[in-house]
């Protein structure tokens, strides 16, 4: 039986969740709950549980705080937050999971059942880069999950992105290649929009690695690995116009 602990500062909260996981959930003991970042930090040290139902905002502090005393941690985490959208864009970059209040069962159980409660090896560097642009609330880095397991790639090493149907590769400033199972659509979303330029239906690009815009058959942006990207006619006059704000600045 697998031990999740409960850590949310609202009493009814707490109560909501012991009770969907004891009627959705009867492989899991609750091992614990908590309403601090202290308390919970004592608890955490005290139950060594598989996994964390980890409320973000808390009367002394966040779920951030609680986990920077926890530099490579044992238990996974499950986050839930309230329409923070910071937190939200956080997780999705890292590749974590997280739910909204208030708590929708289903979704519950299903990510109950979708982490199994074992910790990948590479969990804590996720948890590590989440951590590292909580205090900016800026994003340098993504997560993304491939056949091959975890990546972590860095923003500025991305010079495109290209949609291959229901998934979508990354080509990075290395020629290196990484195929992810989401469509483009998904990226296109969470990456920010000030850096990345959808130039065509199945193109996104990073505008730092434009090296040449071309006036040949309509128009192509000739990228830094080599590559010619046509620029889709509704797109043209905004891509130019923010090219001519990027190269004035």
């Amino acid at each position: 039986m697998k031990r999740i602990a409960i850590i949310d500062d609202e009493p009814d909260a707490r109560q909501a969740l012991r009770t969907l996981l004891t009627t959705l959930c009867p492989d899991v003991e609750i091992c614990g709950e908590a309403d601090s970042v202290q308390s919970a930090y004592v608890l955490l040290r005290q139950t060594q549980p598989h996994g964390v139902l980890l409320d973000i905002a808390m009367e002394d502090g966040t779920g951030f705080d609680l986990l920077d005393k926890f530099p490579r941690p044992s238990f996974q985490v499950i986050f839930i937050t309230a329409h923070d959208e910071f937190a939200m864009k956080a997780f999705r970059y890292r590749a974590l999971d997280y739910l909204l209040k208030p708590i929708n069962p289903v979704e519950l159980a299903q990510t109950i059942d979708r982490v199994k409660m074992e910790t990948p090896e590479d969990y804590p560097a996720r948890i590590g880069n989440l951590l590292e642009s909580a205090p900016t609330r800026q994003f340098d880095k993504i997560t993304l999950t491939s056949q091959e397991g975890m990546v972590f790639l860095r923003l500025d090493e991305i010079v495109r992105l290209e949609s291959e149907g229901s998934y979508t590769s990354f080509h990075m400033l290395n020629n290196d290649r990484h195929v992810i199972s989401h469509p483009m659509k998904y990226y296109e979303d969470l990456l920010p929009q000030d850096r990345f330029f959808k130039l065509h239906q199945s193109h996104l690009v990073n505008l730092s690695f434009v090296k040449k815009i071309l006036r040949e058959d309509g128009g192509y942006a000739l990228m830094e690995d080599g590559c010619k990207i046509p620029i889709a006619r509704r797109r043209k006059d905004e891509f130019l116009e923010v090219m001519q704000q990027r190269f004035s600045m």
